[in-house]
């Protein structure tokens, strides 16, 4: 088989031996001989790249649902961007445990913000509350501490003081009351979504009929200083391309044979949205007409982060009904193609750059001593990413999940999905 490793390199007639939860070895097919007693995945003609991450997901609005699809679409990894930390706890010990099939978890808990728009928010109000949560957060023992857009400025700076003293990872969206610059400089880790660079705009005054037109500027005249002020300062972007073209047409949402994967939940989520009187004009053909051409001009954007050697992170901001698990993220990797990326590029995204941000030397690439974590395909990505979806087989954690395997994790999905 061809080994996609995720550094870059592609290997040809490989064999890839995984012993426990961790790779062997790797190298020729005509050398590397396999136990008698070993189990064998056929990879001849097929594609081997490492598990895939969703870096940005709420599980808590999904259920647990959403483990056996993820999996079942490749998705060995993911990053929950908030929710309830005793759930998320309690799915992740269950599939550490081998109880259930699903992604490894890192996970924020609840999200510090300065207002509540949902269960899953912790209010601070000044720099004070906001170090007190960020400890409060710490000693539950998150993994890294989630900001959300309505924050102070001073209760931010004392979230981004109090983690550096604690030497805890935070990400967030791009706060109203701060530069995307200053987030940048504080060693904010991530910044999430693009279209929040649009929203910004928005909040500037630019009317809703303008915005693609200011969107080009922004990218032509100020975007290329920010976006080599991230690169210099390392931090990390998650896009999340695909929920804000699926968002676009939410209002007249065609069937699709994925819906049986969404939890009642989620389409629950998106029911209520949908009858909000503020969202209403969203979903008139003009408005529609309007996101469309918005979001060419964030492809652009997107294809400049990454012309800027700005580090990129798939992701879906799995929730609502308009994003798959799993599949979604297959939908990411394609829009992020179409933004520029190559193919190979669009790959890492998802495989080595999310154990890059993570600091996880034992994921993210194929080699020995790594954790098992494989996708074996039956296409090639580099010629299609959209070959990412034809799925062979998965290894879990040194677990081999074979088509039939995988076709059930699918069916149990559906199941829960109904339920939950």
């Amino acid at each position: 088989m061809t080994v996609i490793d995720g550094t870059g390199a592609v290997l040809k007639d490989q064999t890839v031996l995984v012993s426990g939860d961790r790779i062997s070895a790797v190298g020729d097919s005509g050398r590397a001989a396999a136990p008698s007693n070993a189990l064998i995945a056929d990879g001849r003609g097929r594609f081997l790249i490492p598990g895939l991450w969703d870096m940005h997901a709420h599980l808590s609005y999904t259920k647990a649902s959403a483990l056996p699809i993820l999996l079942a679409n490749g998705v060995t990894g993911i990053r929950d961007m908030g929710g309830f930390l005793a759930e998320l706890d309690e799915w992740r010990t269950q599939v550490d445990s081998g109880l259930r099939a699903g992604p490894r978890i890192v996970r924020a808990g609840p999200i510090v913000n300065g207002k509540q728009f949902n269960e899953f928010q912790i209010v601070v109000n000044d720099a004070a509350e906001a170090r007190g949560a960020v400890r409060a957060l710490q000693r539950s023992g998150v993994d890294f501490i989630k900001v959300h857009a309505a924050i102070s400025r001073d209760a931010y700076i004392g979230v981004s003081e109090e983690c550096k003293h604690l030497n805890l990872p935070f990400v967030e969206h791009i706060p109203r009351a701060v530069t995307p610059e200053e987030v940048s400089d504080r060693k904010q880790v991530t910044v999430e979504h693009v279209a929040a660079l649009g929203d910004r705009l928005e909040r500037a005054g630019v009317a809703a009929d303008q915005l693609a037109d200011a969107l080009a500027n922004f990218r032509k005249q100020e975007a290329p200083a920010l976006f080599a002020r991230f690169a210099r300062n390392g931090t990390w972007f998650t896009p999340t391309l695909a929920p804000s073209k699926a968002a676009i047409h939410m209002g007249d949402h065609k069937s699709d044979p994925r819906d049986r994967y969404v939890s009642e939940s989620c389409k629950k989520i998106t029911a209520e949205l949908l009858t909000r009187s503020d969202y209403q004009a969203f979903l008139q053909p003009e408005s529609v007409a309007r996101q469309e051409r918005e979001f060419r001009e964030l492809l652009a954007l997107v294809g400049l982060l990454n012309r800027s050697d700005v580090r990129l992170l798939a992701g879906t901001d799995l929730a609502a009904s308009i994003l798959y698990p799993g599949f979604s993220l297959h939908d990411d990797l394609a829009l992020l193609v179409e933004a520029g990326l190559t193919p190979m590029q669009a790959l890492q995204t998802a495989t080595r750059n999310p154990a890059q941000m993570l600091r996880r030397n034992d994921l993210g690439t194929i080699a020995a001593g790594k954790l098992a974590d494989l996708v074996l395909l039956d296409a090639d990505p580099l010629a299609d990413i959209r070959n990412t979806q034809k799925i062979r087989a998965v290894v879990s954690r040194g677990k081999l999940f074979d088509r039939r395997a995988l076709d059930q994790l699918l069916a149990q999905g559906e199941a829960e999905a109904a339920q939950s």
